[in-house]
């Protein structure tokens, strides 16, 4: 699998949000760094097809993502950042709701919540109400539902955040599960949530992609022990 980017621009009137973005994406972990403005959400957005652009394009395979319409955005899971869910509803009951939405046979369905839940080890508290969860629990059961459907597009906006360090490392474990077979995007301001992780780091600012490599290759290159060091040498200023 593979999704490529090619010369991606975002304008809002004057301001520039996305400026010539280019960027071949395989299976594995890719952690977007970057301070608010700097295009993170722009690109995701239009990754998901949620935005239109300006210019440039985006192709899966092969096939601009544009001309494959529904068939594309079954293909792409997302877990935002707010924690949006019916308190009332359980873990259970949250996730037949989602399956619905995103038009999941019933069947399918049943069969794919059940295995989630084991997957974000929620079985055990599936009969009960998200509203008494814990902010890693809720985390758990908004990553359950973006991989309902089985996409193989996956992206996390700040899945970490408001966690506290056990929860946090918990859920990094479960991502780094997810990416054999699926391109994740993962934005995040926690620089340690991808370090060891990540197959590539992006780093963008004002819209422009500044550097990106493997976690590896952009700490040897500003001489540094760990990404905060990258994010300092390109991205301090932010």
């Amino acid at each position: 699998m593979e999704l490529n980017i090619a010369n991606l621009t975002k304008r809002y009137g004057n301001k520039v949000a996305l400026s010539d973005f280019s960027y071949t994406f395989t299976p594995g972990i890719y952690g977007i760094l970057g301070a608010n403005g700097a295009g993170k959400s722009t690109l995701m957005n239009l990754i998901t097809d949620n935005i239109r652009r300006d210019s440039g394009s985006v192709c899966l395979n092969g096939k601009e993502i544009l001309t494959m319409g529904k068939a594309y955005r079954r293909l792409v899971g997302y877990m935002p950042q707010q924690q949006g869910m019916y308190d009332d509803f359980s873990a259970r009951a949250f996730l037949r709701y989602m399956a619905e939405v995103k038009q999941i046979p019933s069947r399918q369905a049943r069969q794919q919540i059940e295995t989630l839940l084991q997957v974000v080890h929620l079985q055990d508290v599936a009969h009960k109400k998200v509203g008494g969860f814990s902010g890693g629990m809720r985390q758990r059961v908004i990553l359950a539902q973006a991989l309902l459907g089985q996409p193989q597009i996956l992206i996390l906006d700040e899945p970490t955040a408001g966690l506290d360090p056990k929860e946090r490392l918990r859920l990094r474990r479960y991502i780094a599960d997810l990416a054999e077979d699926r391109i994740v995007f993962l934005t995040t301001h926690i620089v340690s949530d991808i370090e060891s992780i990540a197959k590539d780091v992006l780093l963008m600012r004002q819209g422009l992609l500044v550097m990106s490599g493997s976690p590896e290759k952009l700490m040897a290159q500003v001489g540094g022990s760990g990404l905060e060091d990258v994010y300092m040498a390109y991205l301090g200023e932010d």
